[in-house]
């Protein structure tokens, strides 16, 4: 498993409109098809965003970003009439080797628009793939069999993202 995140040149939004996100959504979902690898979480913010992938076969993780936020920095630049660089750097990668890691990191994702405070629930940020983790929307890029064999299935990963942030909060 990989955590890969990335965030905007001069910490500035990567994201201007919702179709923005829609794009990077459709090109997730059409490249995760497109080799072994499995996006397990993944959340997509104003000014940065993280995955966290599977790595199934031989493709490296770093394959889905490369070929994802290429496309999006062209379309971007072309919509927007800007060139250079969209991201502050080279997308960073982190490898999971605990299983507690990868199941607090899949809270920490899920959270994130929540933690920025754009949203009071998680449920309410439609760039993610959050509502397909808790069983509410049609899978854009999910893995089901992973929320049901490491949480128990849908209403319990609800409940153990939520249970993250009310001990923030308190």
């Amino acid at each position: 498993f990989y955590h890969i995140y990335n965030r905007g040149a001069g910490r500035l939004p990567i994201f201007r409109e919702p179709e923005n996100y829609r794009f990077v959504m459709r090109k997730l979902a059409f490249y995760v098809r497109q080799v072994p690898l499995s996006v397990v979480a993944f959340c997509l913010m104003p000014n940065h965003y993280h995955l966290l992938i599977r790595q199934d076969g031989d493709h490296p993780a770093s394959w889905l970003p490369q070929r994802v936020f290429n496309s999006y920095t062209k379309a971007y630049n072309r919509r927007y009439d800007c060139s250079g660089t969209l991201f502050a750097a080279s997308y960073r990668v982190r490898l999971l080797e605990e299983n507690e890691d990868l199941l607090h990191l899949c809270r920490y994702i899920h959270a994130n628009p929540v933690k920025a405070g754009l949203v009071t629930d998680p449920g309410e940020w439609p760039f993610s793939n959050y509502l397909e983790c808790v069983g509410q929307r049609a899978a854009v890029v999910h893995d089901p069999e992973f929320v049901r064999t490491c949480f128990g299935g849908p209403e319990a990963y609800r409940l153990f993202v939520l249970a993250g942030l009310e001990d923030e909060s308190a």
